[in-house]
Parts: structure tokens; C-alpha cells; sequence
């Protein structure tokens, strides 16, 4: 029997904690040892902390450390997570593929495309195993629609959230002694999150990816909030309106919003392909679509042409990505997982490129000139 796989965790925020809880059951079931974990602060490291949000986490015998750098050793581990913000990534991805260590990096992956090439490039040379957190891809309702749209020709997918600002949580990074937010809540600040479009809106735009193919160009207009209307470093815009046209000539519409004193949440998704509309919800994945004789002798009625296809997700889907990059590592095998890093940064590219269309007056953004043309050198670079 193959030994489990060596682990270790950079990052022990909300998302990290969560993949740790994961990462736990997995080794319970014998298929991986935590052998580490990495913080750059001390708090988010103790038994009491971990213990709080990972219960029967062993901690006092997993080497702890706030010297994350000293954990990209190939002798300690085999695999590594890293889930940092995404504007304080320090070469830890690069470092790491060079050592021969698969990784699994947290979306968005960096704020800075030329920073995801060099790490795309780094994990490419080294012929690692590589995943991005891109859990969404493993929920039994999107595995359906997945498969219901295999033989379809999609023209539009439709996504719409408005959620209040106050809904971003407080996180476990000391922002407040690194420059940012003196709230913690960098999920709602532009320079370390991208913004709203990306920090969440990546999830969407992905899963559209993984039904029906990569993105060509991106276009998008935001309505940005004025300084005055500004508080703790929340500077996400009122609101987003953002065009994805992809390869396969299908177009995706998102619209997102971050409004004050709103407190309350909306949520639409539906994807039309050229004979039917597709509805996601909470509790069901439901297709609208007549199948009888065409053209029907009489008009359907509604409960004619809606047709249930999938209740509620019935899986955790972070310990389902958990499970198949594990076991990709162990089998070495990069077609286990369902996004690899080169894979998604298309994904990062498009999010990315509407927060540059914005900046560019709304201009359509092909995201080939936008990873290679000297004209968004500017853009693709850390700043």
C-alpha cells in the first residue's frame, strides 16, 4: 500500500481552515498526512484556534510555522496548499513547483497576470501536479447541467448577484499591520482582493468554463463608488455590468452589485442554449424545454416544458477537490482534477480583463492580446 500523501497548508485563514477540515478527513480515511502548516501570523497558528474550527486536529504534532518559505521542502512534504489573499503571494507557487511539490493555489491566484504567468510557467516546466480552488466544479448540480449541456449548443449563460457590502466576513489576515483594511475585511478592498468581479465573480465565469468552453474576450462597465462613500478600505464599485464572449460563440452576461444598508441577497443564474433555458437554484437545476412534436399542435402549458433535472448539491464540494488532487497526486495523474493552473487562467484572465476594460473606457478586451501584446504590459505588471 503507497504511503498517504505529505501535506502542508500556507494560509490558515477562512478558506485554509476550511480546506484543512477537509485535508482531516481525508487523512482519518487514510489517504493523506498533514504534516504542516504555514501562517504569516502567529494567532492563526495556536492548538486552541485550530482546534475551534478543525475538531480532533492533532496540532501539537504538525510542525507549525510563521516562516512559511522554510515548508517548500521536497523532504517535508509532497503537496502544498496555498491560500493567502491574493496581492501577497511572495514566489511561494514558483518555489514550489521548482522543488517538486504539487500544489493547490487558491483562487484568484494573483491580482497581477504577468506574477500567474511566471507561476503557470514555473508549475508547467516542472511537470507537477497543480489544481485551483475552483470547488464549484464539484457540486452534483453543476455536474449535471454539465453533462445535460454535453450535446448542446449554448448562445448565453446569465448570472446575477446583488449582495449587500456588509456581507463580506472578516477575515484572519492582521491587515491592519500590513497596510490594509483596519477591519480585516480585504475581500471588499480593490488592491487585495480585485474587487467583486473577481474575488467572486471568478466562481461563475469558471463554472461557465467548464460547461461550455474557455473565454475569447471580455468587456466590461462598472459604476465605481465615490471617496466619500468610502469606509474601512470598502472601495468595491455600486455595481458591475460585464460581457464574456467565449470561443464557442456563446455569450455570458454578469451583473453584480455591492450595495449599503441593502442586508439582503439576490441571486439569478440561467443558461439558454438555441431550444430550452436552464435555471439553477438553491434547491433545484430545472430545464424549460418542449420535447414533443414541433410545432406542437396546441401552446404547452407550463408544467409541459419544465422539467426537473437535479435537486439541491448533495456533496461538500471543498472535500470532493480535496479528494481528487490527492488522489491525483498519489496516482500521478493531472486528468483527476477538474481545472489544473494552466487551465485556469482563462478563468483569471477574464476577471481580470473586465476590471481593465472598465479602466479602458469599456473597451472589448481579447484576452490573447491581453497575456502576450505590449499594449497591456502596463496592466499585466505588479504595481
Amino acid at each position: 500500500m503507497p504511503a498517504p500523501v505529505r501535506i502542508g497548508v500556507i494560509g490558515l485563514g477562512q478558506r485554509g481552515l476550511q480546506h484543512l477540515a477537509a485535508l482531516w478527513k481525508l487523512e482519518q480515511e487514510g489517504a493523506l498526512e498533514i504534516v504542516a502548516l504555514g501562517d504569516a501570523f502567529p494567532a492563526n497558528l495556536t492548538t486552541e484556534k485550530l482546534g475551534k474550527y478543525v475538531a480532533g486536529l492533532p496540532a501539537e504534532s504538525i510542525e507549525r510555522t510563521t516562516n512559511t518559505r522554510s515548508l517548500i521542502n521536497p523532504d517535508l512534504l509532497d503537496a502544498l496548499y496555498i491560500a493567502i489573499p491574493p496581492n501577497v503571494h511572495k514566489g511561494e507557487v514558483v518555489a514550489a513547483a521548482q522543488a517538486g511539490i504539487h500544489l493547490f493555489v487558491e483562487k484568484p491566484m494573483s491580482l497581477y497576470l504577468d506574477e500567474a504567468l511566471e507561476m503557470e510557467r514555473a508549475i508547467r516546466e516542472a511537470g507537477i501536479i497543480s489544481t485551483v480552488g475552483f470547488q464549484q466544479r464539484y457540486d452534483s448540480q453543476h455536474e449535471a447541467l454539465h453533462g445535460f449541456l454535453a450535446d448542446k449548443q449554448v448562445v448565453m449563460a446569465c448570472y446575477t448577484l446583488h449582495a449587500p457590502l456588509e456581507a463580506h466576513s472578516v477575515k484572519h489576515t492582521f491587515t491592519e499591520t500590513v497596510g490594509g483594511p483596519g477591519n480585516r475585511v480585504w475581500t471588499a478592498n480593490r488592491a487585495w482582493s480585485g474587487g467583486t468581479i473577481v474575488e467572486a465573480g471568478i466562481h461563475p465565469l469558471d463554472l461557465w468554463r467548464y460547461w461550455f468552453g474557455d473565454v475569447a474576450w471580455v468587456q466590461g462597465h462598472y459604476i465605481q463608488r465615490p471617496a466619500h462613500e468610502i469606509f474601512d478600505g470598502a472601495d468595491n464599485p455600486y455595481a458591475y455590468s460585464v460581457n464574456f464572449g467565449f470561443a464557442n460563440g456563446a455569450l455570458g452576461v454578469m451583473t453584480l452589485s455591492r450595495l449599503r444598508r441593502v442586508f439582503a441577497s439576490h441571486p439569478d443564474h440561467q443558461v439558454l442554449w438555441n431550444e430550452g433555458r436552464l435555471s439553477l437554484e438553491r434547491e433545484s437545476l430545472t430545464a424549460y424545454h418542449y420535447a414533443g412534436d414541433y410545432p406542437p399542435a396546441q401552446t404547452p402549458k407550463p408544467d409541459e416544458v419544465r422539467h426537473l433535472l437535479h435537486g439541491k448539491n448533495v456533496k461538500d464540494t471543498t472535500y470532493e477537490i480535496a479528494s481528487a488532487f490527492v488522489r491525483a497526486v498519489a496516482e500521478k495523474r493531472q486528468e483527476l482534477v477538474r481545472s489544473s493552473f494552466g487551465d485556469g487562467m482563462n478563468s483569471l484572465a477574464a476577471v481580470i480583463g473586465a476590471n481593465i476594460s472598465d479602466e479602458m473606457g469599456g473597451v472589448q478586451v481579447e484576452l490573447n492580446d491581453l497575456l502576450t501584446s505590449d499594449r497591456f504590459a502596463t496592466f499585466r505588471a505588479r504595481h
